[in-house]
């Protein structure tokens, strides 16, 4: 055993887990020592503290837009450095311009945001330093999830300690003014991400980022939702306390939220470890591989998460008189409450990894969306109805524990597919075909033609019928008819054939990667009577387009009326009786399925 961990830690894999490991922890120290430092004068300070900082974690991701984890995944799966530096400049491009309107409105509107976020219009002059902290930590997602897919681990790791503890601690030990503190902690928050990167900035660029932009914003904005209902879970029950019972009790709620996310952070290194790995393993096949690893990392995380939380609950008040003075009397029994949230929301944090490296879909936004929705109703209660000070504490433990269960579902069921595929015939495809047409109907002949090739061709094909298209009540009920046979039949891809309702229809609901076939009348909708019906049905098969993980057009002409991923689409033209280029077909439904890269194909 001693020779294994030896032979572990002598690896290039096991330095990178040792040196990111220790990064995070002391990351983690950093920023207890933060809190420490912002307690000194009083319990004001550290209540203001607890505000911005969840402020800042509620806000960024709207910046951010989910490039830190999208830049993590590409960035490990491309194999040139010229690509790899697109990646960084697509997510810059949005970025920056984003950072630039969030710090403008800030000043604007300072003594509104003030009144809502403190409770004090008088704290007007803290808000533009809060935003500019928000700037600088989604610079720091870019920079981070460029360096950590690169690989340049040393940057990586350098960059986090710097700004989760250097730089906040720094700040506190020069200045005393907590404008000043937020004012120096934002400047180096935004100079040490960019200094970071500022080589890849600087090189050349021979090849524009418009497919990696693309591929980027398709990837993280359905993510949004998520990471706004992950930084909104740990910040809204402070807001809601302190419309209920005031600055201290809300500075109490956000403190316990922060020992929350601290427990959580321990498990940090695990998914940032395990993201680009997973993603790997996803791109090679290694199946078999890769689940026996989570296998590894779900039962170390799950029993980490549970001695975290016992021993918290059972040290927690000379903790915090250790920690806080005597000042941390005041926030022990709303930490109490909170803490016992840290057993599912460590899990959920060192599990994410799994479900962002196997989904096409946001499943972890998902989860965070239905976790918040029922933070929001205990929110609703406790502002319409009186109840007891410690009421949105039991709230947020309500959500973490079902954030929890959700997260524990979706692992098992990763787990499960991976078993299964680990032992099913090599580069066998499992695909669902989605005909916008009834069983009996023969509009889409040639499209059912071309299903029964595929199966020809070794393929396991099961057809979906969207027969109604324009109803949103049958819509609805076709969604759950559509979940279930997803559900039964576990495929590897989705087929849809045809744009507007029936893609947009399919992108939204379908867990796995979907591939549109767009026909031509589906993009050029000048033959449709009325000015609504054409104008919505072609903006859905646009918008549907966007987020597809792939394209086949029937024509030429239907390529050119994309209004963007031109370059990535390729045109197989389906043929009158559906037989034309269905090994082609199937070709391309392999690369999207099994997480090749899929680049611009030639038209045959």
């Amino acid at each position: 055993m001693a020779g294994k961990i030896r032979g572990f830690l002598s690896s290039p894999q096991g330095r990178d887990s040792l040196l990111t490991t220790l990064t995070e922890g002391l990351s983690m120290l950093g920023m207890v020592l933060t809190f420490r430092l912002a307690a000194q004068v009083d319990k004001q300070d550290l209540d203001i503290y607890v505000i911005v900082r969840r402020t800042v974690a509620f806000v960024f991701p709207v910046i951010l837009m989910g490039a830190m984890v999208g830049l993590t995944r590409f960035v490990s799966m491309s194999s040139r450095l010229e690509q790899k530096r697109g990646y960084l400049w697509g997510a810059l491009t949005w970025v920056l311009p984003l950072g630039v309107v969030a710090v403008v409105l800030a000043f604007l509107l300072a003594e509104p945001l003030a009144w809502m976020l403190f409770g004090a219009a008088a704290s007007a002059p803290l808000v533009p330093p809060l935003a500019l902290m928000t700037v600088g930590i989604a610079l720091h997602g870019v920079a981070y999830g460029y360096l950590r897919g690169k690989p340049a681990i040393g940057a990586a790791n350098f960059a986090q300690l710097s700004v989760w503890a250097l730089i906040p601690c720094s700040a506190f030990l020069a200045w005393k003014d907590m404008a000043t503190v937020l004012w120096a902690t934002g400047i180096g928050w935004v100079l040490v991400p960019l200094l970071s990167i500022l080589p890849a900035l600087l090189a050349p660029r021979k090849e524009k980022m418009r497919r990696e932009r693309s591929e980027l914003l398709r990837y993280g904005l359905p993510r949004v939702p998520g990471d706004v209902a992950l930084g909104a879970l740990l910040t809204v029950p402070g807001y809601v306390a302190l419309r209920t019972y005031g600055l201290d009790v809300s500075g109490e709620v956000g403190f316990g939220a922060t020992l929350l996310n601290l427990a959580s952070a321990v498990f940090s290194p695990v998914a940032l470890l395990l993201l680009p790995a997973a993603a790997g393993r996803l791109a090679a096949g290694d199946h078999a591989g890769l689940e026996h690893n989570i296998a590894r990392l779900f039962r170390l995380v799950l029993f980490g998460a549970l001695a975290i939380t016992a021993g918290f609950e059972l040290l927690a008040k000379p903790l915090l008189l250790l920690y806080l003075g005597p000042t941390g009397e005041a926030y022990l029994p709303m930490a109490r409450i909170i803490f016992m949230g840290a057993l599912p929301f460590g899990f959920f944090n060192g599990m994410r990894s799994v479900l962002d490296a196997y989904f096409h879909t946001p499943r972890n936004g998902v989860n965070l969306v239905k976790a918040f929705s029922l933070l929001l109703l205990g929110s609703a209660v406790h502002l319409l109805i009186p109840t007891p000070w410690y009421t949105m504490g039991v709230v947020t433990v309500l959500a973490m524990y079902y954030l929890g269960w959700l997260t524990w579902r979706d692992v098992g069921f990763v787990r499960s597919e991976l078993r299964r595929m680990a032992v099913r015939p090599e580069n066998q495809l499992r695909l669902v075909v989605l005909i916008p047409d009834a069983v009996d109907g023969s509009t889409y002949a040639a499209s059912k033609s071309q299903a029964k090739a595929l199966a020809l061709h070794g393929c396991e094909v099961s057809l979906f019928h969207l027969e109604h298209r324009s109803s949103l009540a049958k819509l609805f009920k076709a969604r759950r008819a559509f979940k279930r046979l997803l559900h039964a039949q576990r495929p590897d891809a989705v087929h849809v054939h045809f744009g507007s309702v029936a893609a947009l229809f399919t992108v939204l609901v379908s867990s796995v990667p979907v591939v549109v076939t767009f026909m031509g009348d589906d993009l050029d909708r000048s033959d449709i009577p009325g000015p609504v019906r054409a104008r919505v049905g072609g903006l859905f098969s646009q918008v549907a387009a966007f987020f597809a993980s792939g394209i086949i057009c029937n024509s030429q002409a239907a390529r050119e009326r994309l209004w963007w991923r031109q370059g990535d689409a390729v045109v197989l033209p389906l043929g009158e009786d559906g037989l034309g280029n269905s090994e082609a077909t199937l070709a391309y439904l392999k690369k999207v399925a099994f997480h090749s890269t899929v680049g611009k194909q030639a038209s045959p």
